[in-house]
């Protein structure tokens, strides 16, 4: 029996010895594993910080400001594309508008014509380089004391005249009106402006003079002689 009882706690601190290895290796282990999880970063949020590549505050600001001044470069210059968007658009801009025909870079002249009756035929040819428009209506005086002749306003043209070199335009006059009176006033002299002009040129009426009424009128400017003598 006492041989026996010895025997028992022989063994038992034996199992006691055993088991405190065991412990001792599983704790190892278990160290080991979690340095090798720090180390690589994986499991731990520190080890990531720390493998993290860290960039200095002054460099960082660096790019930052070099960034921010493209980016202001782009929107101020539009672009490489809108640049070369913006070249495109000034080389196939189209040509600025006509300038207002000048007096002295035309010349003036009047005609009479068969019908109908009691119309004179005015026409005005472009002598300059360039093209111009020929706004409104003629400013004409018989003689240089009567006044103005008034506009006949139905002959007003659907779009403003232009005169390239060289070519003409037209308005009507008439020298009185179906009802007036027969004792018209012999007119031996004609003076013909430009809308907005000061100038005036004087021009030979045919047959050296012409009998004027009270219901003389002068058309607005057509490109066509015939457009000019339909009223």
């Amino acid at each position: 029996m006492p041989l026996t009882t010895a025997r028992l706690a022989h063994r038992t601190g034996t199992l006691r010895s055993v088991a405190a290895g065991l412990t001792v290796v599983a704790a190892g282990i278990t160290l080991a594993a979690c340095g090798t999880a720090d180390a690589s970063g994986v499991r731990t949020a520190g080890a990531a910080e720390s493998i993290a590549p860290a960039v200095p505050a002054a460099h960082e600001d660096g790019l930052q400001d070099g960034a921010q001044r493209a980016a202001r470069d782009t929107v101020a210059g539009g672009g490489a594309d809108a640049g070369a968007q913006g070249g495109l658009r000034a080389d196939s801009g189209v040509e600025g508008e006509a300038g207002v025909c000048r007096l002295d870079t035309m010349s003036v002249g009047v005609t009479s014509v068969p019908r109908p009756a009691g119309h004179l035929l005015l026409e005005i040819t472009n002598q300059s380089g360039a093209p111009c428009r020929l706004t409104g209506f003629p400013a004409v005086r018989f003689d240089e004391a009567s006044p103005a002749v008034p506009e006949a306003a139905g002959t007003r043209p659907q779009t403003v005249v232009t005169l390239a070199p060289g070519e003409s335009g037209y308005a009507g006059l008439t020298t009185s009106a179906a009802d007036d009176p027969a004792d018209g006033v012999k007119a031996t002299g004609l003076t013909v402006s430009l809308p907005g002009e000061d100038a005036r040129r004087s021009v030979d009426l045919p047959g050296d003079s012409v009998e004027v009424g009270r219901g003389a009128e002068v058309g607005y400017w057509q490109s066509d002689a015939s457009d000019a003598l339909l009223w």
